[in-house]
């Protein structure tokens, strides 16, 4: 490990980027030249390690780091969707912060499912443009303090009567002083929370980095899927594979539709996500099948469905019963959101707008993301999108 560390760390001194020759065709060719050149205008170096793991090295990253002993940030990535960041500017500790904040601001926007790649652009684009982070606060507040008065025998005189009125007026004081500083207090909090407040035109940047992000996710999907419809397309299949085959084209093309419209907005962009799976779901179908008639014992490859909660959680690991669901059909969720529905959480819908979208009446609410009701792509038509 500790060669492999040092061998990197000496060829990122001759270029910044370094491509691991068993995952470079893998990578989105594409988005690596994008961010080979995001970095170029900044102050500080960017360090880009992509390695075949399916899982990162952290300790290898740090390694790194140190035998190349310069400052910068260094990032490692893998063909899949694992992104890991270590950073180095021990004379600059505003820069550090700067630069950990926009960490922090990427993994808000994230998608878990994304390719490492997207995910390495969305954090080089805040570097170029640094965004203020919401630094989460923890407020303690003050009770107030109870008092505590002993009761004194012989009720009638003087004694109790004075002592119980210095009580009162001792808890009166108290609670004046409670009081002020509880206003005062509330006062700092909203200053707080207003000087942390992200402004509408950062926060406007977010979303459409969210639906950028998507978009590229989706965008690298599809080569593969357009390249195996239009294969199959050219084959003799019998009528049942060529159906299927039509319906993947129908809900590729869809998705397509959706992605390429600028006013689509995040939650479309996630039902196009639904629709790509369908499609891939109906191509792989037929080639299963295929596989099945030359391998009857041959398992099934069939990709499985995403998230009715919500798409972006990625893909569903069991079913469940919503109340939304009036007909009781069973609906895919993810195992966090299976979690959540066994203990009795609050489900972590996607928002369409200021709202779940399961509250609305789009054609996501109606059919759940396609899981009830009529065919998506059918009901999409019906709606003319």
């Amino acid at each position: 490990m500790t060669t492999d560390a040092q061998q990197i760390a000496e060829a990122l001194k001759d270029d910044p980027f370094h491509i691991d020759g068993s995952v470079e065709g893998s990578l989105n060719a594409d988005l690596i030249d994008q961010a080979r050149e995001t970095p170029k205008g900044l102050d500080y170096d960017v360090y880009v390690i992509a390695v075949d793991e399916h899982s990162l090295n952290r300790d290898l990253l740090e390694q790194v780091k140190v035998f190349h002993g310069g400052e910068g940030s260094f990032i490692m990535i893998n063909g899949d969707s694992e992104i890991a960041v270590d950073v180095n500017f021990a004379d600059d500790h505003d820069l550090n912060m700067q630069v950990m904040d926009q960490l922090s601001v990427a993994r808000d926007e994230w998608n878990n499912s994304s390719p490492a790649t997207t995910k390495l652009n969305i954090l080089l684009d805040l570097y170029a443009q640094p965004q203020e982070y919401k630094h989460e606060e923890a407020v303690t507040g003050q009770e107030a303090p109870g008092s505590e008065v002993q009761t004194v025998d012989g009720s009638g005189s003087f004694v109790p009567m004075f002592l119980g009125g210095a009580v009162l007026i001792l808890a009166l004081v108290i609670a004046g002083i409670w009081f002020t500083r509880s206003r005062r207090q509330r006062r700092e909090v909203t200053r707080t929370q207003q000087r942390f407040q992200l402004p509408d035109r950062l926060l406007n940047r977010v979303d459409s980095l969210q639906r950028r992000s998507l978009r590229e996710t989706i965008n690298a999907d599809t080569t593969q899927l357009a390249a195996e419809i239009d294969r199959l397309q050219t084959q003799n299949l019998n009528t049942a594979s060529t159906a299927r085959v039509e319906r993947g084209l129908d809900a590729y093309q869809m998705a397509r539709t959706i992605v390429d419209d600028e006013t689509s907005e995040r939650i479309d962009l996630a039902g196009a996500m639904v629709l790509l799976r369908q499609a891939g779901r109906e191509i792989a179908e037929v080639g299963d099948s295929r596989k099945r008639r030359r391998s009857p014992g041959a398992g099934s490859g069939l990709p499985q469905s995403l998230c009715t909660i919500n798409p972006l959680h990625g893909e569903a690991q069991s079913t469940t019963r919503l109340d939304a669901d009036a007909s009781g059909v069973r609906v895919p969720v993810c195992g966090s959101c299976q979690n959540d529905r066994q203990r009795g959480n609050q489900l972590q819908w996607i928002f369409d707008g200021d709202r779940p979208y399961v509250e609305g009446d789009s054609v996501w609410a109606q059919t759940l993301f396609g899981a009830i009701g009529s065919d998506l792509v059918t009901a999409l038509h019906r709606q003319g999108r």
